[in-house]
């Protein structure tokens, strides 16, 4: 009796052994065609990129091609002037410039790419809206190369209040807009708490 049952357990652990195996060849051998699946999805992904990439090459070059094409190229532009100012405002902010030929950012004070070569031109600094620059020592528009004093034409109180009613909603505006930008102090969060 005892004979029995040790030899039919080996029985059913040599048959549970086995369908493991062949269970666990089945599923090696679909994780292999998945595998190669994917290899061959991703080929045929990077081969539409390819192709993409020349038809986008040949609307820069600007070669005939299809006006639905045409459009989706002229939209990569807008997005890659965007991708341009986003990487210029972000080596400005550490005190660099981007090469206009290889666009890797370089040291600002560069006059040639030490990755290329090509010159890199220094970018003018840009002047903030509503930021007067004094031209010739002329504060005026008027015509005159003389200041508006010496030019005996002085400011009245009626001008000077019109110019402080409509210089003010614009300073609130500015003003709003940046109490909005800057974020409440960790102190005032926690006390809140």
């Amino acid at each position: 009796m005892g004979y029995d049952f040790f030899d039919e357990l080996s029985n059913t652990i040599t048959r549970t052994s086995k369908d493991l195996s062949k269970r666990a060849g089945q599923i090696y051998e679909a994780q292999k065609i998945r595998n190669r699946l994917a290899g061959e999805e991703h080929m045929v992904e990077k081969l539409k990129a390819d192709m993409g990439n020349l038809l986008y090459q040949r609307y820069k070059d600007g070669g005939e091609i299809d006006e639905e094409l045409k459009v989706i190229c002229e939209e990569i532009d807008q997005h890659m002037q965007i991708i341009a100012g986003y990487r210029d405002a972000a080596a400005e902010i550490k005190g660099r410039k981007i090469c206009p030929a290889c666009e890797k950012a370089v040291d600002r004070s560069v006059s040639f790419c030490p990755y290329c070569g090509a010159p890199c031109p220094t970018p003018e600094p840009e002047k903030a809206e509503g930021e007067v620059v004094d031209t010739e020592g002329n504060p005026c528009d008027c015509g005159s190369d003389e200041p508006a004093e010496e030019a005996g034409e002085p400011e009245t109180a009626g001008e000077e209040a019109v110019s402080e009613e409509t210089e003010q909603p614009a300073e609130t505006a500015a003003d709003e807009s940046v109490e909005q930008e800057i974020p409440k102090p960790v102190e005032e969060e926690v006390k809140s708490e």
